[in-house]
């Protein structure tokens, strides 16, 4: 099913003095040292007959990139199996599953290849996966090129103007990277007008969610710090839309003497890369809002953010 899809760039929310504050690995360093197929392809087994065809064998990758390590590289290994065969459909899920599974310098020698052969057909998800790789190490510049060409090769309607908000809301994401405030504040703007006038066959009770998940990321923005607040302790429980967009993500959060002491999360993410994990690690720690989404799961750690600033709002957060 098509939806809504926000997924791709990095969101460091954790900006000062107009400049993000975690250091980016480099795309050089990682190109050069990227061997393709990579050398743990010999030491990682896959139980799986690749003379079955790719319908059921992307069903137990999607699997596996669910999982740990180990079948992550298993995911890898089997997806490209069947790319050098030639039977992996219409070829997007290699970059896709590589992008996936942490994979971001190889993905980004598999995106063009595949955009090469799909252009002019509107493949926004790929175009933001592609500039999400990009943003992963600190290539602004090539991030917006990619989400330039995105919004040039739209899908056509009705799906059209949901694209054209993807868009504005990645770029408002990579903007906030970069410490370009201002350019964000318009690009979620435009993100937010849009999504209410999409005429999208299906999922269209959902845009107003994706409005509000906009907007708080806009008032994020505008928050300073939770060292100021004065919260109640307690426990509450906010709720966001997640990857999973058939049931919201709940997220509890523990207040005590004042500071988050706990967030346990409910929730049906699959592939999130440890987000679920991470996430909530790197509020506790941190007593902020303002952290690092992990690359490939963005939506999923902005929904963790979300339902926190939800629950922290019942705990007297202004």
């Amino acid at each position: 099913m098509m939806r809504t899809l926000i997924t791709g760039l990095v969101i460091v929310l954790a900006v000062q003095f107009g400049r993000a504050e975690t250091k980016k690995p480099s795309l050089a360093a990682e190109t050069a040292k990227l061997k393709i197929p990579p050398e743990w392809f010999a030491t990682t087994p896959v139980n799986w007959d690749t003379n079955r065809p790719w319908k059921d064998a992307r069903l137990e990758i999607r699997r596996l990139l669910g999982l740990d390590e180990n079948a992550v590289r298993q995911a890898v290994k089997l997806t490209w199996n069947y790319a050098q065969k030639g039977d992996i459909g219409n070829g997007h899920e290699l970059p896709m599953y590589l992008f996936m599974s942490g994979n971001y310098a190889w993905a980004i020698q598999e995106f063009p290849k595949h955009l090469a052969n799909v252009t002019e057909v509107g493949p926004t998800h790929i175009y933001q996966c592609f500039a999400s790789c990009y943003a992963h190490f600190g290539e602004y510049g090539k991030a917006l090129e990619v989400l330039d060409r995105a919004s040039k090769d739209l899908p056509p309607e009705p799906w059209r103007i949901n694209s054209q908000a993807n868009v504005a809301n990645q770029l408002g994401d990579l903007y906030v990277e970069m410490g370009q405030i201002d350019k964000a504040k318009a690009a979620y703007a435009e993100a937010m007008r849009l999504y209410p006038t999409s005429r999208q066959p299906y999922g269209r009770h959902l845009l107003q969610r994706y409005v509000a998940k906009v907007k708080t990321k806009l008032d994020l923005l505008m928050f300073d710090s939770l060292a100021s607040a004065k919260l109640k302790d307690g426990k509450y429980t906010g709720r966001a839309l997640g990857y999973a967009d058939t049931k919201d993500m709940q997220v509890a959060v523990t207040i005590k003497q004042g500071k988050i002491t706990d967030i346990q999360l409910a929730h049906q993410e699959k592939i999130d890369l440890n987000a679920t994990k991470i996430i909530p690690q790197q509020i506790i720690s941190k007593q902020s809002l303002k952290v690092d989404a992990i690359t490939g799961a963005t939506v999923t750690s902005q929904a963790i953010v979300e339902g926190a600033y939800q629950a922290l709002k019942q705990a007297g957060l202004k």
